[in-house]
C-alpha cells in the first residue's frame, strides 16, 4: 500500500513539472515583457492571431469549425415521410413503394455522407431509412389487401374526411 501512495506522490510531482515545462514550450517569450504569445489549446485546427492593443499581447486563437448536416440525410427523411403518407392513403400504395425504395437508397447515401468529418445527420438518415422501409411495408400490405383498414382500392383520405364531417359538423363551413 505504501508503494502505491509513494507512486501517486511521485506522479503528482512529475505532473507539476510537466505543467511548468508545457508552459515554457507554449509560451517561450514569457520572460519578455514586450510581446506575449499564448496558444489556447482546442480540438480545432484553424487558427487566427489576435492582438490586444491595450496590453500589447498577441493571442493565437483557434477558430471553431462548423459542422453541417448532410443534404442527402435530410432529403431521405423528407422522402420517407412522404412515402409513409402516400402508403397510408391506400390509393397511392404503389407510389409509396417506389418512393420508399428511392428514399432508402438516398438514406444509404446520407449515412455514407454523414460519416465524413464535419458532416452530421446520422439520425436523420436512420429515420429516413426507417420511414422508407415502413412505407414499403405498408404499401405491400395495402396492395395485398392484408390490412382490413388499408386497401389500395379504397380512398382512406375520403373516408377520413367524411368521418370528420360527421363528427365535427362545423368543418363543413370551411
Amino acid at each position: 500500500m505504501r508503494n502505491l501512495l509513494a507512486r501517486r506522490h511521485d506522479d503528482t510531482e512529475s505532473a507539476a513539472e510537466d505543467a511548468t515545462t508545457r508552459e515554457s514550450v507554449i509560451n517561450p517569450r514569457a520572460a519578455d515583457d514586450q510581446t506575449t504569445t499564448h496558444r489556447i489549446p482546442t480540438r480545432h485546427r484553424a487558427t487566427a492571431t489576435v492582438t490586444e492593443p491595450a496590453s500589447d499581447t498577441t493571442v493565437e486563437v483557434e477558430r471553431p469549425r462548423w459542422a453541417h448536416v448532410s443534404a442527402m440525410a435530410t432529403l431521405s427523411l423528407i422522402i420517407g415521410v412522404v412515402a409513409v403518407a402516400a402508403a397510408l392513403t391506400g390509393l397511392m400504395a404503389a407510389e409509396a413503394i417506389v418512393l420508399g425504395v428511392i428514399g432508402g437508397a438516398i438514406a444509404a447515401g446520407g449515412l455514407v455522407g454523414a460519416s465524413r468529418r464535419g458532416v452530421t445527420g446520422h439520425s436523420l438518415a436512420l429515420l429516413g431509412l426507417i420511414a422508407s422501409l415502413g412505407a414499403i411495408l405498408l404499401g405491400v400490405l395495402a396492395i395485398g389487401s392484408d390490412l382490413s383498414w388499408l386497401d389500395s382500392k379504397t380512398d382512406e383520405v375520403g373516408r377520413l374526411h367524411s368521418w370528420l364531417l360527421t363528427q365535427l359538423p362545423w368543418l363543413k363551413h370551411w
